[in-house]
């Protein structure tokens, strides 16, 4: 890849958090273009860019398809994305992530309440139930269900 192509094409960044003993940790990974279409950017990290730039193999071509993610070129305002052009942008997307892990969570936290609340933890002897068994829980059937 010419270096001065490389350095006309916008970087993307996309936040990521790890955990660790110290608490959580809360990543900016660079992601560079590798390669274009009419309407999107390949991306890659750094791993990937140094496959792309550094000694072919017959694998190569094959282990950068599997890593390079895509992205529009138009339209990073807006909608989600993987990675984005603006570091705030990606800070957005990183803090619905985390929203929607929330309330993932939630939803998985008030269905195990449920179902230990009317069968007891694992230490407590239940019977069996013969057919199936519908546990009210305030919380699912607060949710938005609409027509369903």
């Amino acid at each position: 890849m010419p270096e001065e192509i490389a350095k006309a094409w916008p970087d993307h960044y996309r936040f990521i958090d790890t955990i660790g003993p110290e608490g959580v940790e809360v990543h900016c990974i660079t992601y560079q273009v590798i390669g274009e279409t009419e309407q999107c950017y390949y991306i890659g990290d750094t791993h990937t860019c140094a496959m792309v730039k550094g000694p072919q193999y017959s694998w190569t071509a094959d282990a950068i398809k599997k890593r390079r993610k895509r992205v529009l070129k138009e339209g990073g305002e807006w909608g989600r994305r993987f990675a984005y052009t603006d570091k705030a942008l990606a800070l957005r997307s990183y803090k619905a992530r985390k929203a929607w892990q929330m309330k993932h969570a939630q939803l998985s936290m008030e269905r195990a309440k449920a179902a230990i609340g009317y069968f007891g933890n694992h230490e407590v002897e239940s019977t069996v139930p013969t057919e199936a068994v519908t546990i009210p829980s305030e919380y699912i059937q607060g949710l938005n269900w609409g027509d369903c």
